[in-house]
């Protein structure tokens, strides 16, 4: 357990864009909030009964309206912006810096330490987004008990128990979205061993693959297919039913999924290992 803990704060460290980002949005957005319910009589937590300029907000929030609802949004978003800049680079990183052999020097397996990106990557990741939101929820609660009567507290949910619920129904999306990128994040350790740019690398491959199969088959099938598991986290994010849309794309998919996760979870350590 402490050599577990050990390399995932090795990993914050060697990675402080995971802890920045979060941070810095959290300050401007304390800012912000500040300077919206300062000028409360100008604003309505309302505004998606007609959007912002045509644009509505992704989900009915349980906190605050349209500001939770953006606050929510905004914090997947960060969520998948950290996972796709850590996952490109926390195993090409080694091999660039050559830190590589000093790590194999140590008692840690290339399994462990695969496995250890994996759960940054979609747990401690995730969770740093989670605080996220919830450090903008208190800031707009707090700024909305100094400025607001009590109606509007009671109108637009503004309350400990409607933040609660809000911070939950975010840790249970992320969950959904973690299952969703399992497979993903084994892909870009794969190519990440194996090129300096792997999403670059990836979207090729994948644009070939459906341009291939179209002039094999005559049909987009495997080119919708693979665009609905690719974009399926970011489905997630957007639905007000996360569970429903993982499991809209079918048991079998999944369990295929997992499949492949597992057989490039072990591509990777065999990568890894330089065998």
């Amino acid at each position: 357990m402490k050599q577990s803990y050990t390399l995932v704060k090795n990993e914050l460290l060697e990675h402080t864009i995971l802890i920045r980002l979060p941070l810095f949005l959290a300050l401007f957005a304390a800012v912000l909030v500040v300077m919206v319910l300062s000028n409360i009589n100008n604003f309505s937590f309302n505004i998606q009964m007609n959007g912002i300029d045509g644009w509505q907000p992704p989900m009915t929030s349980s906190f605050a309206g349209v500001i939770g609802s953006v606050s929510f949004f905004i914090a997947g978003i960060v969520f998948l912006l950290s996972f796709f800049t850590y996952s490109a680079r926390a195993l090409a990183k080694e091999r660039k810096e050559g830190s590589l052999a000093f790590w194999h020097s140590m008692p840690v397996s290339d399994g462990k330490a695969i496995a250890i990106k994996i759960f940054v990557a979609l747990i401690i990741i995730p969770l740093l987004s989670s605080l996220l939101l919830l450090f903008i929820d208190v800031t707009v609660w707090i700024v909305a008990m100094w400025v607001m009567p009590a109606d509007m507290l009671v109108e637009n949910s503004l309350s400990l128990a409607a933040m609660g619920l809000h911070w939950g129904q975010f840790i249970s999306m992320m969950a959904a979205m973690s299952l969703a990128l399992l497979p993903i994040v084994c892909i870009i350790f794969c190519a990440s061993q194996l090129t300096e740019h792997p999403l670059l690398v990836l979207f090729v491959a994948m644009t070939l693959v459906k341009f291939i199969s179209y002039m094999l088959f005559d049909s987009m099938a495997i080119g919708v297919w693979l665009n609905r598991v690719s974009n399926l986290a970011f489905n997630i994010l957007t639905s007000e039913h996360p569970w429903q849309t993982l499991g809209s794309v079918g048991s079998i998919t999944l369990f295929g999924l997992l499949i492949i996760a597992v057989g490039l979870f072990k591509v990777s350590v065999y990568l890894r290992s330089g065998d």
